[in-house]
């Protein structure tokens, strides 16, 4: 039986499939009852602290089967969930926290000494109403009977058309955005997805992507309308994760290429190659991230492993398309046709409103109920027109409709799953006072992807651990820090004064 768009989810899911196993973590399996259970306890004690329809609640915690739970809670008591990347710095986290209004922050206990360092700056800041910190077990641990009433403050219905999440994307112009994206994204996204995938209650999926980004959040309520279940990692490990596909149990996954490059340099070893057999019984390895990196794709092949590759972002809650295993070989490069929900154009990068013909390059657009409501406290007039996304991504399509992504967005840095934009880094190393002009590019690596790299004209010699110390002194993340630099006399610039970043690539290469 379907469950009901308009309905609470978990609810439906729990009421149909109760004993269903929902959840593995940590060893420890609940069925969708028990999962009902947690989220309902959780939703009341989170009540009785305040947090009600409407709230935009920070949640800075790493995987772990209560962050699952959170979610489901507070879309129970219809508040806003913001995810934030705990691998941001208290400064970056702060700056979130205030321009997307929110006033509680959920964490747990490997992220407290942040999270306080976190509400120190809160207190300094311009916010007036201050920032209260709620620890996530001793919210559990509030009322053991809790899950025994329902509040009067739960919401029955779920509104499409409501906000359920916040994640910050990188932006271009060095702060990043607040994409928001509503129940109605997630729902269609999930329905598609489970359609493209043929995705039921017997999946398995084995999640080490972070939850609080996009790819993790969505496997949450992919899982839950389909009545699949998750096996969850509290992080990408290597050997845990060569262990549980090798159980035999799990079904799908999702990885980025510097997971999966890790994986097949492991397999090829002859202590666990073996093992292989077990990963060509899987019905998809979901491959996002970056765009399709062809030695990749080819030693997945040569291993008749099924992948799947698959393009998306934060802006339209995950997968516009996703390629079959079946359409792997005769569809290289491709990501596949656009799933059910999502349109795709591909228009002119200097002249958007020309739609390009079949087989030539430009700007992939994208238009559907997967597409956000918008960004946070920003204007979406020149990201979103007429209903459609401007992603800024390079790609084509063939014949059949299936697309081709080239290249994603032109400045964009992709090292380890992670986004990067350059504008960002840019602005702290010009605060630097040896440092007359900067362009920071993202360089090819087998492991990462990408790398960053940092071209400079200074006034005297710098190292690049002078550099990342300068860097981590303005409170930028560690996975942003240049891993090289490059001096220059001057950086290429267009007629017009722009930095001409193509050519400072170019002339790395």
């Amino acid at each position: 039986m379907p469950i009901a768009p308009n309905l609470n989810w978990l609810t439906q899911r729990a009421i149909q499939t109760c004993d269903r196993t929902a959840l593995i973590f940590a060893d420890r399996v609940w069925s969708y009852a028990e999962m009902e259970a947690e989220a309902i306890q959780i939703a009341r004690n989170l009540s009785e602290q305040g947090i009600g329809y409407g709230c935009r609640v920070g949640i800075l915690m790493e995987n772990h089967g209560n962050y699952i739970f959170l979610i489901y809670a507070l879309a129970k008591l219809g508040s806003i969930a913001v995810l934030l990347n705990t691998r941001l710095s208290a400064k970056e986290l702060n700056w979130q926290m205030q321009d997307s209004a929110t006033k509680f922050l959920i964490y747990d206990r490997r992220t407290e000494e942040k999270a306080c360092e976190v509400i120190e700056r809160f207190q300094t800041g311009d916010q007036t109403e201050g920032l209260k910190l709620i620890e996530i077990e001793a919210v559990k641990q509030a009322d053991r009977d809790s899950q025994q009433r329902i509040s009067q403050d739960f919401i029955p219905d779920i509104d499409l058309e409501s906000i359920q999440a916040i994640i910050y994307t990188s932006g271009t112009t060095g702060k990043p955005k607040g994409v928001q994206l509503t129940y109605g994204n997630h729902f269609h996204s999930a329905i598609a997805s489970a359609q493209n995938l043929d995705t039921d209650t017997r999946d398995n999926w084995l999640v080490c992507l972070p939850l609080f980004h996009v790819g993790g959040l969505s496997i949450i309520w992919r899982s839950v309308l389909d009545g699949s279940t998750i096996t969850l990692e509290p992080r990408f490990d290597l050997e845990r994760v060569i262990q549980a596909i090798a159980m035999g149990k799990i079904t799908l996954i999702s990885l980025v290429p510097t997971m999966l490059t890790r994986i097949l340099d492991r397999l090829s070893q002859s202590d666990v190659s073996m093992q292989i057999e077990e990963w060509r019984k899987l019905r998809g390895i979901l491959l996002g991230g970056a765009a399709p990196n062809q030695q990749l794709l080819e030693r997945c092949l040569e291993l008749k492993l099924p992948i799947m590759p698959t393009y998306g972002m934060t802006e339209t809650a995950s997968q516009i398309a996703t390629l079959s295993p079946q359409d792997v070989m005769c569809k290289r490069g491709s990501v596949g046709q656009p799933l059910q929900c999502s349109q795709v154009r591909i228009v002119s990068i200097d002249f958007p409103e020309i739609e390009l013909p079949i087989g030539e390059i430009g700007q992939i657009l994208v238009k559907g109920t997967n597409v956000m409501a918008g960004y946070v406290n920003s204007s979406i007039t020149e990201t979103l027109r007429d209903g459609w996304l401007h992603t800024g991504d390079l790609g084509y399509v063939d014949s059949e409709g299936f697309l081709y992504v080239v290249s994603r967005r032109t400045d964009l840095i992709i090292s380890g799953g992670e986004n990067i934009y350059p504008a960002e880094l840019e602005e702290i190393l010009m605060q630097h006072p040896a440092i007359q002009d900067a362009c920071v590019v993202g360089v090819s690596d087998r492991e990462w992807g990408q790398i960053v790299v940092a071209v400079l004209v200074t006034t005297e010699f710098l190292t690049v651990t002078e550099i990342r110390e300068f860097c981590l002194s303005r409170d930028l993340a560690k996975y942003k820090l240049p891993k090289a630099i490059h001096r220059v006399d001057r950086l290429p610039k267009t007629a017009s004064g722009k930095l001409a970043r193509h050519k400072v690539l170019e002339s790395l290469s």
